[in-house]
């Protein structure tokens, strides 16, 4: 019974460890606690909760405020997209990596838990994607094609221009690359729509 007690709250540690970290939490939680109906149902009802905030953009998930990517119909809510693509620099290096996890995953090809070893070793997304031989612009690309279809659908509902949605894709490449190549000091910039 002691060793039960133990892993649970080795597992509750890493949790509040990496908090902000749902896919961690969940996959720890998991781990740690024995195979039982109410505890997979916990962890589901967790990762569903999350997946307007936490998974963001991507398959499933909701972006900022909860707007998927694929049922953006305003530039507003096409700007706070591309504002959330800079991250949130008080998570750390990371700068909050749940709206992007799916891309990080399939692109880096390495686990949440080796991505989290790297970048306490003060590795940013760039370092991690050089060290792995993907490559900063192949990381940045694909981040830019996953948020793209917010971008497309305002193009073809006539929303917006082909030479401003150009100008949005620029300036999600813009985001995506400051929160890949984020050296941990440098502010975060405001995106606030194209200048008139």
């Amino acid at each position: 019974m002691n060793i039960k007690h133990t892993v649970v709250a080795l597992g509750l540690a890493g949790i509040l460890g990496l908090a902000g970290c749902t896919a961690v939490a969940d996959t720890t939680s998991t781990d740690s606690s024995s195979s039982s109906t109410s505890d997979t149902s916990t962890t589901d009802s967790t990762t569903d909760s999350s997946t307007n905030t936490d998974r963001g953009p991507g398959s499933n998930g909701g972006g900022p405020g909860g707007v998927d990517v694929s049922s953006v119909s305003t530039e507003e809510q096409l700007v706070e997209l591309i504002q959330e693509a800079y991250g949130d620099a008080s998570l750390d290096l990371h700068r909050g990596h749940q709206p992007v996890q799916d891309v990080l995953d399939e692109v880096l090809g390495i686990s949440h838990d080796e991505l989290h070893v790297r970048m306490e070793a003060g590795q940013n997304l760039s370092e991690v994607a050089e060290d792995l031989g993907v490559g900063t612009d192949a990381l940045v690309a694909a981040l830019v094609e996953s948020w793209s279809p917010a971008v497309d659908n305002l193009l073809e509902a006539g929303t917006i221009t082909q030479s401003e949605a150009d100008a949005y894709l620029a300036a999600l490449e813009e985001a995506f690359t400051f929160r890949v190549t984020w050296d941990g000091s440098a502010e975060t910039p405001t995106f606030s729509g194209l200048d008139a």
